[in-house]
């Protein structure tokens, strides 16, 4: 059941509850996932035939907007009337907010450090003033780093997608099944020339795709769970693609122990008491005995 705010004669607020297929039809996601593809996966495609190298404008221009899509196709679908429940209100970023950036910084910290002890390359030292020159500085880095990846695509994702499939899906498979939808976009991606997954060999290549599934129940858990909603995905976002950028690894084995980093903070959450993700995936979402605990936070804000 999916909680929802309605006020009283006195102006106090009170909870009611409507039905699961109110707000998570199978039409709205199907609609929200052609038009994510069609946005992001023509305009990559137009990109390919006019070189695919991002260092050419027109070509950039096109993997910009590709890379909007997500957000973009949320965008449209609510201008169409397409609305979200009012769910229960975000909460304080005390709560969320030290564990997104720890939880998103961990994999690429430990990699950096751990890898080279394993055998890989270690790093220089000069990646994070690299990083930064190539993006004309401190401020524009970090407007890239805001824009690219965590406003582009987490309206989409985690603030349109998540909430409908949780109006019938357990997090667990939630997150298995955004997260594979997640790892199919990013594909084309490495086709382009200049983009990062194109610096990618085979090996890590796919690695990063499968480390989409467990991030994806670590996205569930702050922006769900903790009430993070749609900023505390964005944080995640934001400091994940940082903490790659500043902290790359270079060798497949760098790949190796971030994939096993992800994977196990994604195993921290299904077990830690009170995270609630192994409770609920035992039944349905919209079952009776667990209609009181699968109110969901809103995350369409």
């Amino acid at each position: 059941m999916v909680a929802c705010a309605s006020s009283d004669l006195a102006g106090h607020m009170t909870s009611t509850t409507a039905p699961v297929h109110t707000f998570g039809g199978s039409g709205q996601v199907g609609g929200f996932l052609a038009l994510t593809f069609a946005i992001s996966w023509l305009s990559w495609a137009t990109a390919l035939l006019l070189g695919g190298n991002i260092a050419s404008p027109v070509v950039f221009v096109l993997y910009a907007l590709g890379g909007a899509g997500p957000t973009l196709a949320a965008l449209v679908l609510r201008l169409l009337g397409v609305r979200s429940p009012r769910m229960a209100r975000a909460g304080s970023t005390v709560h969320w907010l030290p564990v997104a950036i720890g939880c998103a910084a961990v994999p690429a910290v430990l990699a950096a450090v751990l890898a080279p002890v394993l055998g890989a390359p270690a790093l220089t030292g000069a990646e994070p003033s690299v990083a930064l020159a190539e993006a004309g500085g401190p401020l524009l880095f970090l407007i890239t780093a805001v824009v690219t990846g965590p406003l582009s695509e987490e309206f989409g994702w985690r603030g349109y997608l998540q909430p409908r499939l949780r109006t019938r899906l357990t997090p667990v498979v939630t997150a298995v099944v955004l997260g594979a939808i997640w790892a199919l976009w990013h594909a084309p991606l490495f086709l382009l020339v200049g983009t990062w997954q194109s610096s990618l060999g085979l090996g890590a290549g796919l690695g990063f795709l499968v480390t989409m599934v467990p991030m994806s129940l670590t996205y569930w858990f702050v922006s769900e769970r903790l009430r993070g909603g749609v900023p505390g995905a964005v944080v995640l976002h934001l400091v994940g693609n940082m903490a790659l950028t500043l902290l790359p690894f270079t060798a497949l084995l760098g790949g190796v122990v971030y994939l096993v980093a992800t994977g196990g903070i994604a195993l921290v959450v299904l077990f830690l008491p009170g995270s609630g993700a192994r409770r609920e995936s035992l039944r349905a979402p919209g079952s009776a005995a667990g209609s009181r605990s699968e109110r969901v936070p809103s995350s369409d804000r």
